[in-house]
């Protein structure tokens, strides 16, 4: 699957991508569900018109039982600035049957030298945000959804991946210098350049300090020798108004610490969604 959207995204290789889809296969990017051959051709056909041919600087394939991560790092031509778009597939390793697609916006605007707001525009209306009725403070913090709850983990990675997660959901930074190795590689949504641990504490506490009663919550996980791939998101309540971030982030696992940390959001989708929001600002 990896070379089938390598192709699509890089060479404009439709005939390719068309016979891994289904009538019924799910496409689901920028805040918003795609159905049908025409739509999600379409979903190529928008990404090069605005980059142009790419090439691949970075790929990685997670992949356990039907759930793949397909991961790349893009480089539009023209351009010496990268794109990280992740792919989160289902299938059964001859067609897809659903796709959650995350691409970071905002690097596809710096790398394109457009405006956020142009870039923008050529998104999609996002679908209604539907908030389940569901309050977090009414159920016990252990009844949530932890790595060793829907993973099978060997001790070491069930120390690390849950100490991952209090960072996230619970804002334990100081765990982050104990599983973070001194120079471990962090990309965070919206950065063109490779961030530290450091930048992870403080774009972490930045969160906790612009939202309220804040929760996170586990979509999906895959564990594949030393790197992980989790999907999920956070919910908060910003200036009275619940919001829904998704994530896709991979890690890299060796000799007890993470090493690598890649984590995508669509940073213009959530702005289109959520008009007022500032929670990238901060």
């Amino acid at each position: 699957m990896i070379s089938t959207l390598v192709n699509a995204f890089t060479k404009g290789d439709l005939a390719e991508l068309n016979t891994k889809l289904l009538h019924s296969t799910c496409w689901q990017q920028h805040n918003a569900k795609a159905f049908g051959q025409d739509k999600l051709q379409a979903i190529v056909i928008n990404w090069l018109k605005a980059t142009g041919q790419c090439k691949v600087v970075e790929q990685n394939l997670v992949s356990q039982g039907q759930q793949q991560l397909v991961s790349l790092k893009l480089q539009p031509c023209n351009s010496d600035k990268t794109v990280n778009y992740s792919f989160w597939l289902e299938t059964n390793g001859e067609v897809i049957k659903s796709v959650s697609a995350v691409v970071d916006t905002m690097q596809l605007a710096f790398a394109t030298e457009q405006t956020a707001e142009k870039v923008a525009q050529l998104l999609p209306t996002p679908d209604a945000f539907v908030l389940q009725d569901y309050d977090q403070q009414d159920h016990l913090q252990q009844d949530l959804a932890t790595p060793s709850n829907v993973a099978n983990l060997d001790a070491k990675q069930a120390e690390i991946l849950e100490s991952w997660w209090a960072v996230w959901s619970n804002a334990q930074l100081s765990a982050i210098s104990a599983i973070y190795s001194d120079d471990a590689k962090v990309e965070l949504p919206g950065l063109t350049s490779t961030s530290s641990s450091a930048d992870l504490f403080k774009y972490v506490l930045g969160k906790y300090s612009h939202l309220t009663r804040i929760f996170c919550q586990l979509e999906q996980f895959i564990v594949n020798n030393e790197q992980v791939a989790v999907k999920w998101y956070l919910d908060g309540d910003e200036n009275g108004t619940r919001i829904r971030v998704p994530f896709i982030t991979l890690l890299t696992l060796k000799q007890g610490k993470i090493v690598a940390d890649n984590t995508t959001s669509d940073i213009l989708a959530h702005i289109n969604r959520f008009n007022d929001s500032e929670f990238f600002n901060e």
